[in-house]
């Protein structure tokens, strides 16, 4: 009998040995995944994950077949391959529920709600961060919350909610410094950093990112220390302080060199293009961006490819090789649309505007204007349908937490009854007398009824909470549409505004016109619309001799002139570029030209003050458009622009500084105003059929060889 429990103990010494060495395996093979990945090593990252699952697989370990679905996912994520990671990532959660593992389940959630995130399905971004977070407060795991709002906000950001984000962040910081994690308090503190930067506060922004280097450094992690030198290198940069801007991008490439990540190296390479590229250094720039390109290719840097293409479109239009950008931007825009980047493919086909503009091809200008556009237009659709989504996602993360509270409180009642009966059996069997037994019901109801008035009190206090929140998420929307209506750098509206608006107005118009030609009413006073287009002169020369800070803040006073000319109720927009757009609302037509000699007065007769540079004397060119206009074809808003624009370039080709006005038009079925170009509207002033008015001393010049 002794020898046979000695064997049992033996044998089970020995499998206890196994389990273990078996788990050791599976924790080697883990570390290496990741020390791969972080290197920049996917090939092996990769081939260990595959071991790893086959492993796995062999000893039917459902735990450990669920890590590695999960690290097969989070490589697929570096290496851009967002379907195949959401895959794997649904086949870890799957696992993880079957299994009950609520901390691996939780980050996979994030993993996949970031993953979302990469392809601009913020709803969906959304819903799996709240499920990791609704996992992570029941765990009470306050580092993990921490790096949770980190998502949220970074998710919220890029929807445009930028308020929302800055307070998911500083939740963030706030946690991360409850559990004294330094690593996560400087990367919050990164991350509100880069939040100022895209809201115009460079300088606030620099101050964190200096702050979370100082940090970073502490830490010791370089690949956080080179992220933290990139971003001050390219914020260096926007501020014009080249100097420092090459110390901090030179020491983020030699970082991520030393760590082995080849793709973040070859983003530092793309900042130091467009350092090279602000400095007039075009060889140089050209260089990397086309080393960056041929590794972004061989490697599948999806995302990075866009980037650099964007960067090397934006080279070869200042070195005016306009057939390089075209092919640049064509290239671009084919990897964003697989990318299902519509963002950067509609900032490609702005870039794709200005070149056929430089060309003078206006229909296929016109064309690709159209195109981004569109693009424009969905973009927003998308942002407003997920702003809905978050509203959404927010209000089921609150109300089940509600329903989590009130299961709580459901099973300590539950319980209390328990107590109760049991109380009642005890006090049976004991026999108490019938008069205690009355006595402690009556307590016991005074009890229930405390416990009800506080339960109605928190119930009470639970949904004007929910209320505020609703509040405040209904405030959260409309400022979404604030700044999706509003230019960021000068403040007035943008084209998206305009084009929401005007449509209303055209109809208002062209009604009262109607209503008075049917014999309605008087003939109407104060009911025409001008449309008036606006570019400045020379704008380029002045960009690139005193740089773009300097032309910022000549456009930002631009709209100081607009408002002291137009009217409080005018549309006042920001076209694009140097370019802008002024609606005079229901005037007299008669009154065109004056506004425009006043406004080009106003640009000639005083001086630009941009801080940091002498006075600067400007002038500006104007054309002008009507509405209505006596012919019959139907008169859109994108007829109405390219009439302005024709009207421009004239006032262009003819010396600049002056403006051109169309009033009106003799009604003739034969004219079509939709297809209509400087050559036609050439032959249709000499024949008297346009009446055209304009403030220069020689005839006019509709047509010229010398870009706009």
């Amino acid at each position: 009998m002794l020898r046979f429990l000695n064997l049992a103990v033996l044998l089970s010494c020995a499998f206890s040995a196994s389990v273990l060495a078996q788990q050791d395996n599976f924790t080697l093979l883990r570390e290496q995944v990741e020390r791969a990945r972080q290197q920049g090593q996917m090939d092996n990252a990769d081939q260990l994950a595959n071991q790893y699952l086959i492993l796995a697989n062999q000893r039917g370990d459902l735990l450990e077949q669920g890590r590695a679905y999960f690290n097969l996912g989070r490589n697929a994520m570096e290496r851009n391959r967002y379907p195949d990671a959401k895959a794997y990532l649904q086949q870890a959660i799957n696992l993880f529920l079957d299994i009950n593992q609520q901390s691996l389940l939780a980050e996979s959630y994030r993993q996949l709600g970031l993953t979302y995130r990469y392809q601009s399905d913020y709803g969906q971004a959304l819903d799996n961060v709240y499920l990791a977070m609704q996992i992570y407060q029941t765990q009470q795991d306050t580092k993990a919350m921490a790096s949770v709002y980190n998502s949220i906000g970074t998710i919220l950001e890029k929807m445009g909610q930028f308020e929302q984000a800055l307070q998911a962040h500083q939740q963030s910081l706030d946690l991360h410094y409850q559990t004294g994690d330094q690593e996560g308090i400087a990367s919050a503190i990164f991350n509100l950093g880069d939040l100022n930067r895209t809201m115009g506060d460079r300088q606030k922004a620099l101050s964190y990112f200096l702050q979370a280097l100082k940090m970073d450094q502490a830490v010791g992690d370089p690949k956080n220390i080179a992220y933290s030198h990139n971003k001050l290198g390219f914020l260096y940069s926007e501020l014009g302080n080249f100097a420092q801007s090459a110390i901090h991008l030179n020491q983020a490439l030699a970082l991520f060199e030393q760590i082995h990540a080849p793709r973040d190296a070859d983003w530092a390479r793309t900042s130091l293009a467009k350092l090279a590229m602000d400095q007039g250094n075009y060889d140089e720039a050209q260089q990397l961006l086309d080393g960056v390109i041929a590794r972004a290719m061989k490697q599948e840097y999806k995302s990075l490819l866009v980037d650099a293409y964007k960067l090397a479109a934006e080279l070869a239009i200042k070195k005016e090789e306009h057939s390089a950008a075209l092919g640049y931007i064509e290239a671009g825009v084919i990897q964003a649309r697989l990318n299902n980047e519509r963002a950067d493919e509609a900032i490609l086909e702005k870039l794709r505007v200005q070149v056929l503009v430089k060309q003078d091809a206006v229909r296929e200008a016109l064309a690709a204007l159209q195109h981004q556009k569109q693009l424009d237009d969905e973009l927003f659709n998308a942002q407003r349908a997920a702003t809905i989504a978050n509203i959404q996602a927010q209000a089921d993360f609150t109300r089940q937490q509600n329903q989590i509270e009130l299961l709580k409180r459901e099973q300590a009642l539950q319980q209390a009854m328990v107590e109760q009966h049991r109380l009642y059996r005890n006090f049976w069997i004991l026999g108490l007398a019938a008069g205690f037994t009355l006595l402690l019901m009556l307590y016991h109801r005074h009890n229930q009824k405390r416990l009800n008035r506080r339960l109605e009190q928190q119930v009470a206090s639970r949904t004007e909470e929910l209320q505020d929140k609703n509040l405040e998420l209904q405030a959260a929307y409309k400022q979404l549409e604030t700044i999706s209506l509003t230019d960021k750098l000068t403040g007035l509206h943008n084209r998206h505004f305009l084009e929401s608006h005007i449509e209303s107005d055209l109809i208002h118009s062209q009604r009262l016109y109607q209503d008075w030609q049917r014999g309605k009413t008087p003939k109407p006073e104060s009911a025409d619309l001008v449309v008036f287009l606006i570019d400045l002169d020379n704008f380029k020369a002045l960009n690139d001799r005193y740089g773009h800070n300097v032309g910022d803040d000549v456009l930002r006073m631009l709209k100081q002139r607009m408002q002291q000319v137009f009217r409080h109720s005018d549309y006042l927009v920001r076209w694009g570029g140097e370019e802008f757009v002024a609606v005079a609302r229901f005037i007299r037509r008669e009154d065109a030209t004056s506004l425009a000699q006043r406004f080009v007065d106003s640009i000639r007769h005083s001086a630009f003050s941009p801080q940091g540079t002498e006075p600067l004397w400007l002038t500006c060119s104007v054309g002008y458009v009507c509405y209505p206009l006596a012919i019959a074809e139907h008169n859109s808003w994108a007829t109405l622009i390219k009439l302005a624009d024709l009207c421009l370039y004239a006032a262009k080709h003819s010396g600049r500084d002056g403006w051109v006005g169309l009033d009106d038009i003799t009604a003739d079925s034969s004219i079509s105003l939709s297809s209509i170009d400087s050559e036609q509207i050439q032959q249709l002033v000499a024949q008297g059929k346009l009446h055209i008015q304009h403030s220069f001393a020689s005839p006019l010049r509709w047509q010229s060889s010398t870009a706009k």
